[in-house]
């Protein structure tokens, strides 16, 4: 016996055991949890918990990248799609506009003789308030000349005056140079118009003279249109409308302020005229 108490690590080793068994024994009873399983969980538990934390924040960090790249992606390519839908739809509009303004210059046309004539967009307009000169996408290709008139579906523009390969300049109805041979369309007068002087307050107006006194009713509203007289300009175009009616200073005729019946503030296409029945009378 006392050798079995002298040999210590045995003692040792058989209290360890009583003692793990014990441990285990209650460790039973109170939970369902081995001790030793218990014990490793304990001391595993905040690594456990701090290597989850990390392995999810890694993975939703990547998965954050790859799914908002798709859906950058995807958004900008539907941003794309309707900014694509938004230009087609302006397109389309202004395509319809350009071809009413044209259907409405070939009625007009129609309306008033036979042309030949060649269709052209604005491309520039003069400085001022009032574009006495416009240059189009039209010239010697197409067939233009100096001293073709011009119109559009509101009326009489002006007459080409300088003609490039592919462009030409027009000088305007409401430039002081341009006098149009013109009839008063209720009374059949005859009489001429021409540009105002851009310093004049009714710059981008016209001037009406060459009217008798005695021999007209002139009154606001009536409509002036070419008379073709001088074979320069098609007969029957509109030119535009008596604003005010004056006399002259010694009373020997009768002057008028006339609102041109084109918009040239916004005039986009014109048609030059190449030829015309009754040219040269």
């Amino acid at each position: 016996m006392k050798k079995f108490f002298a040999n210590k690590p045995v003692l040792i080793m058989i209290l360890a055991v009583v003692l793990l068994l014990a441990l285990a024994f209650f460790s039973a009873r109170q939970r369902t949890v081995p001790w030793l399983e218990n014990a490793v969980g304990t001391v595993m538990r905040p690594i456990q918990t701090a290597a989850f934390k990390a392995s999810n924040g890694i993975a939703g960090f990547f998965s954050n990248i790859f799914n908002t790249t798709d859906a950058d992606l995807e958004l900008a390519k539907a941003r794309q799609q309707l900014a694509m839908y938004e230009q087609l739809k302006l397109d389309y509009s202004e395509l319809q506009k350009e071809n009413e303004r044209l259907r409405q210059s070939l009625n007009y046309a129609g309306s008033v003789g036979d042309f030949e004539y060649v269709t052209a967009g604005v491309i520039g307009k003069s400085n001022g308030a009032w574009f006495d000169m416009i240059t189009v996408n039209a010239g010697r290709r197409q067939g233009v000349e100096a001293g073709m008139p011009v119109m559009c579906g509101d009326g009489l523009v002006g007459k080409v005056t300088d003609v490039g390969s592919d462009w030409c300049k027009i000088t305007s109805v409401i430039d002081s140079t341009v006098n149009v041979a013109v009839t008063v369309e209720r009374t059949r007068d005859n009489c001429m118009v021409r540009g105002v002087f851009a310093t004049s307050a009714a710059a981008g107006r016209m001037e009406l003279y060459y009217l008798p006194t005695d021999l007209t009713d002139l009154a606001p509203g009536d409509v002036i249109m070419t008379s073709g007289i001088g074979g320069i300009y098609p007969k029957g175009i509109r030119v535009g409308t008596v604003e005010e009616v004056m006399l002259d200073s010694d009373a020997s005729g009768v002057n008028a302020v006339v609102n041109p019946s084109v918009d040239f503030l916004h005039i986009e296409e014109v048609m030059i005229i190449k030829s015309f029945g009754g040219e040269g009378d």
